[in-house]
């Protein structure tokens, strides 16, 4: 059995109650890693699900992250509950399926205060804490629309874009005080939000199988193991980079 990678760290995981969230909030506590979840939803269930499974502590936080007061509430209660915040994953995301003659303005702002403000606020949340001890693991988790241009619409593709942006910035502000910042790139997942685009059916999974090389839909186990290998120390000399999880869909199409 491999040695744990995260023994006496301390993971934030916002939307971790479901898809890729919760993957990599049972990777990080199968290797050892104390949790807190992030989420929306009441998922309160899941400290049990993953703390009792794998003898990690984990704490559940309800807040909405569109809202900073909520995301600095949480920040305070976990840092109280934990003492610090070692790595931070901003998983959690939006976007239902809207052509823009469709969309009304409220929808794009929504989208805009839960990708892109509430990333910002999660950051500078807990970055001051990291700053404090010159230590900090920060992974966002963006979305291969970014090349494609599909997956949802204009206000999906335009915050997630902006991700990346943060990243650069980022790491050229805080990165020679020892916090690495990295992003996931994922693409064609079977996820929640993938399912409300693409409902769960053999001829639908045929379909978007077909448009993977590798010949199959990705998992959030498959982005969960990448996430691992981010906030492990093996990953110390990456920083600022983008991940292109795909199966080889957007660079290799049939």
């Amino acid at each position: 059995m491999n040695e744990p990678k995260l023994v006496n760290k301390v993971a934030v995981i916002a939307g971790g109650a479901s898809g890729i969230g919760k993957s990599i909030a049972k990777k990080y506590a199968e290797n050892r890693a104390d949790i807190a979840l992030i989420d929306i939803k009441d998922s309160e269930d899941l400290e049990q699900e993953i703390g009792g499974e794998y003898g990690v502590c984990c704490k559940y936080c309800k807040c909405d992250i569109s809202d900073y007061s909520s995301v600095k509430d949480s920040c305070d209660r976990i840092l109280k509950e934990h003492g610090k915040v070692d790595i931070l994953v901003c998983a959690a995301g939006y976007g239902p399926k809207i052509a823009i003659q469709d969309m009304e303005i409220s929808q794009w702002q929504k989208t805009v205060d839960i990708n892109l403000n509430g990333t910002f606020y999660l950051i500078r949340s807990f970055i001051e804490d990291m700053m404090r001890r010159k230590s900090g693991n920060i992974i966002l988790i963006g979305s291969g629309t970014i090349i494609s241009g599909g997956g949802g619409g204009v206000h999906y593709a335009a915050t997630k874009t902006a991700l990346y942006g943060i990243i650069k910035g980022l790491s050229y502000e805080v990165l020679s005080q020892g916090i690495r910042a990295n992003i996931i790139t994922p693409h064609i997942i079977d996820t929640p939000l993938l399912r409300t685009r693409y409902p769960d059916s053999p001829e639908i999974n045929q379909k978007l199988s077909e448009r993977v090389p590798l010949g199959r839909i990705g998992k959030p186990e498959d982005i969960a193991n990448i996430a691992l290998f981010l906030a492990s120390d093996e990953s110390e000399y990456i920083c600022g980079a983008d991940i292109l999880a795909d199966g080889g869909a957007l660079r290799y199409k049939k």
